[in-house]
């Protein structure tokens, strides 16, 4: 084929085309009524849709994590001074069970928010967070409906009693509800350590109420877990010292008295002979519990300045306050967006449509 005939061919491919998109164009304008009146319902759809849709409230709560200090070379004294007392002071950080960003998954976990909704709502109702949420959500009105569940109440921890397996399921489901839509956490930049705990619901005081409470048992359970076996050193410190401190309080009580009898006059040699010796042997025993008293307290001593180095600081950065943010569908965007989806979509059905009854029929 020559040049001439290949450019001939392109300029009728192109002139077909164009006649084509005018054809298809002229063919719209023809629809016009049908298309308005598809986007007009679209429309109305998406308005009834935005109007339906339920005010939420955002609460928002940033915290960073500082770690304890390593305290590495205070500890080698530390267990050096204490080892002798059978007490291991050593390595009491390591890594952590909650080390890094596993602090992150904690707080998405099931068992923190079954705590948390198992908390008590405030301090003047005895409700819990989750039965305050399955009013807010309008649950119990099923509930109530469905003869197999009926009046279901979530008690708090604290009041000791035990759940059922219908009570156990239901906050599985609240569990799963609000850990999969309504609830994130995460990092605000991967280099800081700044955490973001962010939570929507459709009541205020229940999502500024269920973002600090989580925050609080996570942090309390994470502080409680990196100072476990520096606490229990303490705690071991602190019985040896109250052992040893009432050891020597009754020697100190035993040598007072044998020196006031040694003291007093006595006719016969021989028991004041065996008085004096007591008297020597007791205070003996004194001087050394006395030595070993100092020893143990300068050892709980040092491992409270431990501790307190080992504790984690979690520092609120930022809190959110009354009123939350609030969010709202916008009526007029969202029907303006329904109206020209469904228009697109029509159009896109006719059009095919057309092109299968002239190219395929035919």
């Amino acid at each position: 084929m020559s040049n001439d005939q290949l450019t001939n061919s392109e300029e009728i491919s192109l002139k077909e085309l164009f006649q084509k998109i005018a054809e298809w164009n002229r063919y719209i304008k023809t629809q016009w009524l049908k298309i308005a009146l598809v986007g007009f319902i679209g429309g109305c759809i998406g308005f009834v849709y935005a109007w339906m849709q339920p005010i939420t409230y955002t609460a928002k709560l940033t915290f960073v994590v500082e770690e304890g200090k390593s305290g590495g070379s205070s500890l080698g004294g530390l267990a050096s001074l204490a080892g002798q007392f059978g007490v291991d002071v050593g390595g009491a950080s390591g890594g952590g069970l909650l080390s890094g960003d596993n602090i992150l998954l904690y707080f998405k976990s099931t068992s923190l928010a079954r705590e948390v909704l198992l908390s008590k709502f405030d301090s003047t109702t005895n409700k819990s967070v989750a039965d305050v949420y399955a009013e807010v959500y309008k649950l119990k009105e099923g509930w109530n409906k469905n003869e197999l569940i009926g009046d279901i109440q979530f008690q708090t921890l604290n009041s000791n009693k035990s759940y059922t397996r219908l009570q156990d399921s239901l906050l599985q489901k609240i569990t799963e509800s609000i850990l999969t839509g309504k609830f994130s956490v995460a990092k605000t930049d991967k280099k800081a350590g700044f955490i973001e705990v962010t939570t929507t619901m459709e009541n205020e005081v229940l999502a500024k109420t269920y973002c600090e409470k989580t925050v609080k048992q996570a942090v309390d359970q994470y502080i409680a877990i990196k100072i476990q076996r520096q606490k229990n050193t303490v705690y071991k410190l602190q019985a040896r010292v109250d052992s040893v401190a009432r050891l020597l309080n009754q020697k100190t009580a035993s040598s007072a008295n044998l020196q006031t009898s040694a003291s007093t006059m006595d006719i016969n040699p021989l028991y004041r002979a065996g008085t004096l010796i007591a008297t020597e042997t007791t205070v003996r025993d004194k001087t050394m519990l006395a030595t070993i008293f100092a020893s143990v307290v300068q050892n709980l001593e040092i491992a409270k300045f431990t501790l307190s180095q080992e504790t984690p600081v979690i520092q609120i950065v930022d809190q959110s306050n009354y009123p939350l943010l609030k969010k709202k569908s916008s009526r007029l965007v969202t029907a303006i967006l329904y109206s020209f989806a469904f228009s697109f979509i029509f159009i896109c059905y006719f059009s095919f449509k057309r092109w299968c009854r002239n190219n395929i029929l035919d």
